[in-house]
């Protein structure tokens, strides 16, 4: 093969070619590459960020809602206390106010029984004297 001047112009035009396409067109091609994949790789980030702030906002819910129900059971638990005592109170109540009613009326109707006794043996008493005296009073032969 020979070397003559075609050649070598044929060898240097390759270089600068090959200079000037990676100066118009393979470095800008590049930077573009760069750019885009620093791009992907900021909203991967980006993402990743958002996701666990996500997982962090959803344990923050899940923790707050545990809460509430927690306190709404105390709440459900102290108010049923207060009524279930509220309710034995005036159940006590009603019992005291039933007995004392019960009390009384025993009372009264002994009182009643004893006075009608008294008055049963008043009268039984009465029945004997006006027995007794009317017999006295009938004549015993007829007359």
């Amino acid at each position: 093969m020979e070397f003559n001047a075609t050649f070598l112009i044929s060898a240097i035009s390759f270089i600068v070619f090959t200079f000037l396409m990676n100066v118009i067109l393979y470095k800008p091609l590049e930077k573009v590459v760069n750019e885009r994949e620093e791009l992907i790789n900021g909203n991967y980030s980006d993402a990743d960020k958002n996701k666990e702030k996500a997982k962090s906002l959803l344990e923050s819910v899940a923790e707050k809602l545990a809460k509430s129900k927690s306190d709404a059971k105390s709440v459900y638990n102290t108010e049923k206390q207060k009524a279930e005592d509220e309710v034995s109170k005036i159940l006590a109540d009603a019992k005291a106010k039933n007995n004392d009613f019960i009390s009384e009326s025993k009372n009264k109707l002994q009182e009643e029984a004893q006075k009608i006794e008294e008055q049963t043996e008043i009268l039984a008493t009465a029945q004997m004297i006006s027995d007794k005296l009317l017999r006295e009073n009938i004549p015993i032969g007829g007359n």
